[in-house]
């Protein structure tokens, strides 16, 4: 069978002059489309980066390869790179390739967390909240709950702090991301007592990078 393709082009080919305009206008369209996908896949600092390893290794997770991600993100992980670092720690909060630790997940997202990585900023705040979110990355999603606990004592002030700097860190351009942290910001200081506002504002102002800041990448 041909099939309805078919009978277009067919009909782009002998219909009338309309038709035909038509055709040529779609195919033209289509062959842009994959053109621009191609060079998109080509371009650094996208997801489709072929040179930097935490790209490739991100691609790997998505696909469910956690012993090939692992490879890639473990030793940019012991390096210092703070993004390696965040989807580190991911794969023990999750037991995705590794035994699953919670006390491992909560290091190694303290580690990017303290060189200024906003979305484990944003973990640490989920962590010791008692809470619950949704990430990954815009290829597949998942939910990290630690609503029952995740092996940390609640501590609604050391959350607060952690999702007020991941706010002020996120990027001006992901505006609904702001827009939901800012929320879960007003939810949190809600429950502080003056004194716990108080002392969580001066940590704030006085938090510095540690060892260096770092740029998380965009992808």
């Amino acid at each position: 069978m041909r099939g309805a393709a078919w009978d277009v082009l067919s009909k782009g080919q002998r219909g009338f002059p309309g038709e035909r305009g038509m055709t040529r206008k779609l195919m033209t369209a289509f062959v842009a489309l994959v053109v621009a996908a191609a060079l998109g896949a080509c371009v650094p600092g996208t997801y489709y980066d072929p040179t930097d390893r935490y790209a490739r290794g991100l691609r790997l997770f998505d696909r469910g390869q956690y012993a090939n991600a692992i490879s890639l993100w473990k030793p940019l992980a012991e390096a210092g790179d703070c993004d390696a670092q965040y989807r580190y720690g991911t794969l023990f909060f999750l037991g995705a390739g590794v035994q699953q630790s919670f006390d491992l997940a909560r290091d190694w997202w303290s580690k990017a967390a303290n060189q200024g990585q906003y979305r484990a900023q944003g973990m640490l705040a989920t962590m010791y909240g008692h809470r619950s979110v949704t990430t990954g990355s815009f290829i597949r999603q998942f939910r990290i709950d630690c609503t029952q606990g995740c092996g940390v004592p609640l501590d609604l002030q050391v959350a607060y702090e952690w999702r007020r700097l991941s706010h002020d860190l996120l990027p001006r351009n992901l505006e609904a991301f702001r827009r939901g942290a800012a929320l879960e910001v007003a939810e949190l200081e809600a429950e502080l007592t003056p004194d716990q506002k108080a002392d969580a504002e001066r940590r704030i102002r006085t938090w510095v990078p540690t060892p260096a800041r770092c740029v998380p990448r965009e992808l």
